[in-house]
């Protein structure tokens, strides 16, 4: 759980959020469960279920997160279907 543990990632209802240092400046993303269970096969919507699913992503999550970076808020950049096609 190395991706896990170095964005500090956790559950939250059927989502988890977690935090990614990028060009030394850290940001908020949410990926939901629905997307971790289609594109990266986390069986159900308990929290191991979605951390094991998280891990198994994190390359393309963390491509993902570089893309949207420059996305303008002050809150939580979500990771959505769109962003794993």
């Amino acid at each position: 759980m190395k991706f896990t543990k170095s964005t500090d990632a956790s559950v939250q209802d059927d989502a988890i959020v977690f935090n990614m240092e990028i060009s030394g400046v850290v940001r908020s993303f949410e990926i939901s469960g629905d997307v971790l269970r289609q594109h990266f096969g986390a069986a159900d919507d308990t929290a191991p279920e979605l951390l094991r699913a998280f891990e198994r992503g994190a390359g393309a999550v963390q491509d993902a997160a570089r893309r949207l970076r420059s996305v303008p808020t002050e809150g939580t950049i979500q990771l959505g279907e769109g962003d794993f096609e």
